[in-house]
């Protein structure tokens, strides 16, 4: 975990890495509380935009032959306090079953707020949930750790652990500014970060789980040619079957050809 001081205020902006995102997701007090961080983790909500969220609002793609589901959320402009616009983020599948099953077990309609619209109820379970995960793990960090900081992970952890582009994550959660989203919510100085990006580029004097630049060009080559050996040799059982059915054609028609002179 990482904090950095914010530069307009007193407190910290905190980076979790995935096992203590994973820890104070555990140590959320109720369903309700899990639910909310992992739309704030995972979907990049903001705090007021989880007390408006209902079932009817996550949606499969209309696109055709896309099939993950999107929810549809009215949220304010970065740098703009009173300015709202509408985006689309995903829903991740194993989410959206949570949500489905828990709106279930409580019997909330598919048009019902998931969540009891009050900001100091979802202020108390994030509480309840960095002290539970302060005292389970002996790290006070957790301590520091706001509802924000759930963007903060979705930003950095799509960035920097899953390679997804900039652009895209700024869009899915709503920042109109790639550059200051980049400043203020990404933050690439993780062990596991730094160890897989040395790794990537050959520099590393250890074993690791993570292939270089090089070696993903050698596993893409040899891929291709397993590929290349397997489509030739189905071309050259196709072409020795197609000529054993032209040569039983053949026979065929001779002895049809002797039935009708005898």
């Amino acid at each position: 975990m990482r904090l950095a001081p914010h530069s307009n205020s007193d407190g910290y902006r905190v980076f979790m890495e995935p096992h203590e995102y994973e820890t104070i997701i555990e140590c959320a007090s109720r369903d309700r509380a899990e639910i909310a961080f992992r739309l704030g983790g995972e979907c990049s909500l903001r705090k007021k935009e989880v007390l408006e969220v209902t079932l009817d609002k996550i949606q499969k793609s209309r696109s055709p032959g896309v099939e993950i589901f999107f929810m549809r959320v009215w949220g304010k402009e970065t740098r703009k306090e009173n300015s709202k616009k509408p985006r689309k983020p995903w829903v991740p599948n194993s989410l959206r079953g949570d949500i489905e099953r828990y709106s279930k077990r409580k019997n909330i309609r598919p048009s019902s707020p998931l969540y009891p619209n009050s900001k100091g109820t979802l202020q108390n379970d994030m509480v309840d949930a960095r002290e539970l995960a302060a005292n389970k793990t002996g790290d006070d960090d957790f301590l520091e750790v706001t509802f924000h900081d759930f963007r903060r992970y979705f930003a950095t952890n799509l960035f920097y652990r899953k390679g997804i582009n900039i652009e895209f994550i700024a869009a899915l959660g709503g920042w109109e500014d790639p550059d200051y989203m980049k400043e203020e919510y990404l933050d690439p100085y993780f062990d596991d970060v730094i160890e897989r990006h040395l790794a990537q580029k050959g520099v590393l004097d250890i074993e690791t789980d993570h292939q270089s630049d090089f070696e993903k060009v050698l596993s893409k080559m040899n891929e291709l040619e397993n590929r290349i050996d397997t489509l030739d040799r189905t071309l050259a059982a196709d072409t020795i079957e197609v000529g054993s059915e032209e040569l039983e054609t053949e026979e065929s028609d001779g002895d049809h050809s002797l039935e009708e002179f005898l």
